[in-house]
């Protein structure tokens, strides 16, 4: 395959599908970030790890997918729980060639300065320790409001001032008392100001080609952040993007199309991260305004993912598993002349699967029972047939792609 990926827009897209997890608290990694780093230019450090450190920031919350536990991350800020999402983070990013290079940081994040190893390289204790100051501003900024960080200064400066010596490095929060004098520094913490911060930052180190297999890795990664937001859905969207790729062989697509196939299936639902809890595990119909709520997260898929050059093609066929034939389907009303054959195949993909497993309101459908369902779509004019029947003329292998979990050491990118 000779598709490239940028790592820096791949950093980036992962950081905006954390941020989607608080919900109200939107764009949290990048605020973090961008405290961690102010804080740092005042240290002196040199460019390099400032965007390493940046990274690690943007980055800290991988562990966390449940909007219930990122709540009370932001609201407890010394909950017993508190490091179980840093060893989460610091497993998922371990086998990353470059994202490894942050584990460690991400993994003491909520380790009090007075706490940490002492074995810890004096980089990463510095990093750990900046990005929790970055949190516990953070936190202080998004409960006095994010209208008007500036306003509430005064008390934030001093709650932070007050951790120095046991939470902090005094050093760090000299630093930070420093960089908070300045009034520019409260008024880029609101949404758009931030946001380009973030953006306009080089990243050099990070600004670099990997090819498509190295993402496919990635995809991975962020799909089982994505599966862990609930048990009804661990391991959905592998087993979407395993069949998704089984049916784009069986149809005989050519070259890479059903190993692209297959990273749209694990980002399928990426944007779910922004639907509460409570609505993906509720055991009952939705009300509409809860509905509401869930048709978000395709076009969310599509905002993340689009954005990530070379992966334009795999972005509409992830954002468009909920699409319809018959136009009637969600959020681009997209019709059959709208919806190619790769769109299509995920779409299936996704139905078979989730028939395939428990959700809250039913019980997982044996195999024999998935044709009824999937040709009841098909007469609905949702489903595409022929791909339906594809799915339906080998049913035990269509069943193993969707279920099968694979060992994690599984490399099927090459």
């Amino acid at each position: 395959m000779t598709l490239k990926i940028d790592l820096k827009s791949a950093i980036l897209a992962l950081s905006d599908a954390l941020d989607l997890v608080g919900v109200d608290d939107f764009q949290h990694g990048k605020r973090v970030a961008m405290i961690a780093r102010e804080t740092g230019l005042a240290l002196g450090l040199p460019e390099k790890h400032l965007d390493r450190l940046v990274c690690a920031s943007l980055l800290h919350d991988v562990g966390v997918s449940s909007t219930t536990i990122h709540q009370r991350l932001l609201q407890e800020t010394n909950w017993g729980h508190r490091h179980a999402h840093c060893e989460s983070g610091y497993r998922l990013l371990q086998p990353f060639a470059h994202l490894s290079l942050l584990a460690t940081a991400i993994r003491y994040h909520h380790t009090h300065w007075v706490e940490l190893p002492s074995g810890l390289a004096e980089g990463e204790a510095l990093d750990s320790n900046l990005i929790l100051l970055g949190e516990r501003v953070d936190a202080l900024v998004f409960q006095r409001g994010l209208e008007n960080p500036l306003f509430n200064r005064v008390g934030i400066v001093e709650a932070v001032a007050a951790l120095a010596g046991r939470e902090l490095s005094p050093v760090v929060v000299d630093a930070f008392l420093g960089v908070a004098a300045r009034e520019a520094f409260w008024i880029a913490l609101v949404p758009r100001h931030v946001q380009r911060y973030v953006l306009d930052l080089p990243l050099g180190d990070w600004s670099l080609s990997i090819d498509f297999p190295q993402f496919g890795h990635v995809a991975r990664l962020i799909s089982s952040i994505v599966d862990a937001k609930s048990h009804f859905t661990a391991a959905h969207s592998l087993g979407v993007a395993q069949l998704a790729r089984y049916l784009g062989e069986r149809a005989g697509l050519a070259g890479d199309t059903p190993a692209r196939l297959e990273v749209a299936g694990l980002m399928h639902d990426v944007g779910k991260l922004c639907v509460p809890d409570e609505i993906v595990e509720k055991p009952a119909r939705l009300t509409p305004l809860e509905f509401s709520v869930m048709e978000r997260h395709s076009f969310e898929t599509y905002e993340i993912l689009r954005h990530i050059p070379g992966l334009e093609q795999v972005a509409e066929w992830a954002a468009f598993h909920h699409e319809a034939l018959n136009g009637n389907g969600y959020p681009f009303r997209r019709g059959a002349d709208g919806l190619s054959t790769e769109a299509r195949i995920v779409a299936v993909a996704d139905v078979f699967q989730a028939l395939a497993q428990e959700r809250p309101y039913r019980g997982a459908q044996r195999a024999e029972e998935i044709p009824r369902w999937l040709n009841d779509f098909v007469g609905n004019g949702v489903l595409d047939g022929e791909l339906v029947a594809l799915a339906c003329e080998d049913l035990d292998g269509s069943w193993r792609a969707a279920t099968a979990v694979p060992s994690p050491d599984a490399c099927v990118w090459d």
